[in-house]
């Protein structure tokens, strides 16, 4: 149920961010998104892969290295 609610939220998000970039109104102008992508740099998304990232493998090297000192003593 969380991540049906997670899209629904960016979705809901991104549909907002839309009709602000576009004016909002009905005139039927030109879809100009530079505000919504201009807040977004590489270095965001270089942040957010290798957070997900750290958070997907450091619970292996956390065990391992666990097992590894653990087997030092016996």
């Amino acid at each position: 149920m969380r991540i049906r609610e997670l899209f629904l939220a960016l979705s809901l998000m991104l549909v907002s961010a839309m009709a602000a970039a576009s004016g909002g109104g009905g005139g039927g102008g030109q879809l100009d998104m530079s505000g919504v992508t201009s807040a977004v740099d590489a270095s965001t998304i270089v942040a957010a892969i290798s957070s997900i990232a750290a958070i997907k493998i450091l619970p292996g090297v956390a065990r391992w290295g666990y097992n590894k000192v653990i087997g030092w003593f016996n």
